[in-house]
């Protein structure tokens, strides 16, 4: 007896271990926008699916053209949900008989249409084997994210049970800072926004963070979405999202010590396989003094799936910790209020552009394209109608002008309307990365008000996940071109101005001695791969189809390329050398303590240090010393954007005043207690006496109408030694006096 019951156990066993429910559907596929889901009502199974026994395998069979626009989920009767693939195959066709299964031997990304066979399907189906009751609904998701273009038809799917199921990923812990959304399993688009919460994890530098923690650095509600142009398309997303209060309003706070604020990305760098050319980029841009975005690394979860390393970034916006420009508001029409600040972005991306170039760009051959304007702020179906002509018109009257017969004019050259400086920096900051997918695209501007200079700014630097590519250490990325992205025709234009080709050679040999030193790139790329070293592991073992197996090997090649890129350019920039500026100045007595300088480099940018405490970045300043010494005064010229020159010399500082002042005035009695008395030998003009101190402070001033004889009241002063100094029209009387 006990032998019939075993053996009707094993076969129960069997029974148990592989079941398949099958759902024969024929139907269209919608490709009007909408999704479609089938569902399948399973029965009979154990009352819990574990990694012992539960979900094996997903199989469909359907037709559709142009299988990249396809997006399919899996949601289990609890509601946990994993993506089976979604922007695979390009414009291949169909998925006949394919089965998803974690225990397969190829990734479907590896694969290609029409896709046939047993699969690794993209996102974490041991998920679903979380404990949960399979008994229930089981739903297929299907979404055409492409509408109106290709149609589909599915004929049939199903699900398979048993004892070799699959496993969740394990992720237990991390040394970076964790990130979960969840959305109660509502799948998240490109648009329109989902709602969900976030939960961020972080006990500190030196911690660790767990997923399962329930002390959080915060905790609160979000509006989310895909992000960028081809990122939605890839199995590692990227996220923009919006912090909202417990009503469902904006709300701005501080992410990971980054400035307050509520919008944010999360960027998944699939593509960077040393997951840090965006946050390099960025911290180079903002050590050589511009803004760039904030970044913290951290690692992500999605409705329960851990998603890898990401990057949380800010968003490219208006704010004074961002892109620092004046709001515009929907009644700034007219006036200084128009002039400013807005945002544009140069972006080919195939959606409709608000304005196109008055000129092509310089590889049209290739591209075929024209150079793309966006409206980023504000945004192009909120911004007034003369805001729009006005900024339009101001791009236009810019391109115009380079492009003239007259650009190098002084006054209404092309300088008029752009800030030189940023543009150096942007060119810069692209071509130490080779970023060919920048100048045609991803590529913003912002114009600040009229009363903060008024003039059109490129930056801040967006995209490098491609850049740094090893196959291009050598040549000009303006110069080169991307064949797809077009390029505006300002680099090789600039390239005429002989003073940009002095301030590029200047910005660029300043900056190689420390912020863009190889030293610098050094110590930066080896502190992220420390940082980096075991959330790298992870994010590789989920991301298997990218077959990175040795994440140190890239960043040995990040840096590899940096050192070789740097050496090139040096190389390339080296005939334009500029011979540093001189810094030789001359010194005049103007009067008693009061020197003027001049230096004979002119149409520069000049710092003088007196030698006293006291400063100036005037060309040629005058200077008033406290008292009679030896002083080290020094000149650092700076012509062009970075070529440098310092000189220092010392000047004998007399007190004293020539015969010809002597004889124009008399100041007694000297020193003096409560007041002092100034006779003059002539009638004057109204003018001002002032007592400044020996800190250049001006401790008493007094206005005096004309006549020859003026009394200063100096009881509340105190004792020590004063320059007294006259101003009388155009004349300047200096004497050096003592209170007792």
């Amino acid at each position: 007896m006990k032998n019939i019951l075993l053996t009707l156990a094993v076969c129960v066993s069997l029974q148990i271990s592989a079941q398949t429910f099958t759902s024969t559907v024929n139907t269209i596929i919608p490709d009007d926008g909408t999704d479609i889901s089938f569902t399948i009502d399973v029965t009979g199974l154990p009352e819990t699916i574990d990694t012992l026994f539960g979900l094996e395998t997903v199989c469909l069979n359907l037709d559709h053209t142009w299988d990249s626009d396809l997006e399919v989920k899996l949601i289990a009767p609890d509601g946990s949900t994993f993506l089976l693939f979604a922007g695979i195959g390009g414009d291949g066709d169909n998925f006949n008989y394919t089965c998803l299964n974690k225990n397969a031997d190829n990734n479907i990304t590896t694969g290609s249409a029409p896709y046939t066979g047993e699969f690794i399907p993209m996102g974490d189906m041991g998920l679903v084997n979380n404990g949960q009751n399979p008994n229930g609904t089981w739903t297929l998701h299907i979404y055409d994210t492409y509408a109106f273009a290709d149609i589909g038809f599915i004929y049939s799917w199903n699900i398979t049970f048993g004892d070799e199921p699959a496993k969740p990923f394990n992720f237990s812990s991390s040394n970076l800072p964790i990130i979960i959304i969840d959305t109660d399993g509502e799948p998240i688009y490109n648009e329109p926004k989902t709602s969900g919460q976030i939960l961020i994890i972080d006990n500190g530098i030196g911690m660790l963070n767990h997923p399962n923690d329930t002390v959080f650095a915060y905790e609160g509600k979000i509006l989310t979405e895909l992000q960028g142009f081809t990122g939605p398309y890839y199995p590692k997303k990227n996220y923009d999202f919006d912090l909202l209060n417990e009503a469902g309003f904006e709300i701005d706070t501080s992410l990971l010590n980054l400035p307050s604020e509520n919008d944010f990305i999360l960027k998944a760098e699939y593509l960077d396989y040393s997951l840090m050319k965006n946050a390099l980029s960025y911290e180079m841009s903002r050590r050589m003094g511009q803004y760039a975005p904030r970044t913290k690394f951290c690692e992500l979860m999605v409705n329960g799936e851990y998603m890898g390393v990401y990057t949380l970034t800010e968003k490219i916006k208006r704010d004074e910790n961002r892109v620092d420009i004046d709001k515009l508001d929907p009644e700034d029409i007219a006036g200084d209020a128009l002039t400013g600040g807005y945002i544009i972005e140069i972006n080919e991306n195939y959606s409709p552009n608000d304005w196109n170039s008055l000129f092509d760009p310089i590889n049209y051959a290739t591209s075929g394209l024209p150079v793309a304007y966006k409206m980023v702020y504000p945004q192009i179906d909120s911004i007034q109608p003369q805001q729009f002509d006005y900024i339009h018109n101001y791009v236009d009257s810019f391109e115009i002008v380079l492009d003239g017969p007259d650009f190098l004019d002084p006054v209404n050259g092309y300088r008029k309307y752009i800030g030189v400086k940023s543009f150096i920096d942007f060119m810069l900051v692209n071509e130490f990365s080779a970023n060919y997918d920048s100048y045609g695209r991803s590529t913003f501007l912002y114009k600040e008000n009229i009363s903060d200079g008024g003039q059109l700014k490129i930056g801040p630097p967006w995209d490098y996940d491609r850049a740094y590519a090893p196959w291009t250490v050598n040549g000009w990325v303006w110069e080169i071109t991307h064949p797809a992205w077009p390029f505006p025709f300002w680099w090789s234009k600039f390239r005429e101005d002989p003073e940009w080709v002095n301030e590029v050679y200047c910005r660029y040999t300043a900056l190689r001695e420390d912020v863009l030193s190889d030293d610098s790139f050094q110590i930066f790329i080896d502190s992220i791969q420390i940082l980096l070293q075991e959330p790298a592991a992870r994010n590789f073992a989920k991301w298997t189809e990218l077959g990175v197996t040795d994440y140190n090997y890239f960043v040995d090649e990040l840096s590899n390329f940096m050192e070789d890129r740097l050496a090139w350019m040096d190389d390339a920039l080296d005939p334009d050398y500029v011979e540093p500026p001189d810094a030789n100045y001359s010194v005049t007595q103007v009067s008693s303590l009061v020197y003027a300088f001049d230096p004979v480099t002119s149409d520069a940018s000049y710092l003088w240090n007196f030698g006293d405490g006291n400063t100036s970045t005037e060309e040629v300043p005058e200077h008033t010393y406290g008292g009679a010494g030896s002083y080290i005064v020094s000149l650092t010229v700076d012509q062009y954007y970075g070529c440098t020159a310092i000189n220092s010399s010392v000047i004998d500082v007399q007190i004293g005043i020539d015969e010809a002042v002597q004889n124009e005035l008399l100041l007694f009695p000297n020193p003096f207690s409560n007041q002092l008395i100034i006779k003059l030998r002539d009638i004057m003009d109204d003018g001002e006496v002032s007592l400044i101190n020996n800190l250049g402070e001006v401790v008493l001033k007094q206005k005096y109408r004309s006549g020859n004889e003026i009394v200063l009241i100096t009881n509340l002063i105190p004792s020590g030694t004063y320059i007294m100094k006259m101003v009388c029209g155009e004349k300047q009387y200096f004497e050096t006096v003592v209170k007792k």
